[in-house]
């Protein structure tokens, strides 16, 4: 039986939200993550992302060191990263994304300019926030345009997501 992981990182992005870069990291997501049964969701708040993975262990460490030399971020951060059980709280959905969830959840920066500390428990607990989120936006969609249509499959989601770029 292959080993899964469910892991949450944060890290700096080197651009300001919703520049161009956070479609192609998205897209570049989908795809990636599609090919190597990798789950989960992209988070982008106060010029840092946040993700949630899930998958087979080698493929998450693997995906993890191209995240790490990714010039798009810095200061990555893993926030947890821990054996779990092989169905995926994301469903099918290769990488969902969401901007709003992060100021809801206070991941924003703080008044000292700082990010908030994150716990390995807070972790866990953002990863089912994550998860919900993405099964609600499936069901019920979003109004935010990089946000997955429910029921989209991965093709649909990279053409619409194409024509936004």
């Amino acid at each position: 039986m292959t080993r899964c992981l469910q892991l949450l990182y944060r890290s700096v992005a080197r651009y300001e939200d919703f520049h161009p870069s956070d479609l192609d990291i998205l897209r570049e997501a989908v795809r990636f993550n599609a090919d190597h049964g990798i789950t989960g969701m992209l988070l982008r708040v106060d010029e840092q992302f946040l993700q949630a993975l899930h998958g087979p262990g080698d493929e998450i460490d693997a995906l993890v060191a191209r995240i790490k030399a990714d010039p798009r971020h810095q200061h990555m951060e893993i926030l947890l990263r821990e054996e779990t059980v092989d169905m995926s709280p994301f469903g099918n959905w290769s990488m969902a994304y969401d901007s709003l969830m992060g100021f809801e959840q206070n991941l924003g920066l703080q008044e000292d300019g700082h990010y908030p500390e994150i716990s390995p428990e807070r972790a866990r607990d953002l990863i089912v926030v994550l998860a919900k989120t993405a099964t609600s936006v499936d069901t019920y969609g979003s109004a935010f345009p990089y946000t997955r249509l429910p029921g989209e499959e991965d093709a649909a989601y990279l053409e619409r997501l194409d024509g936004l770029a």
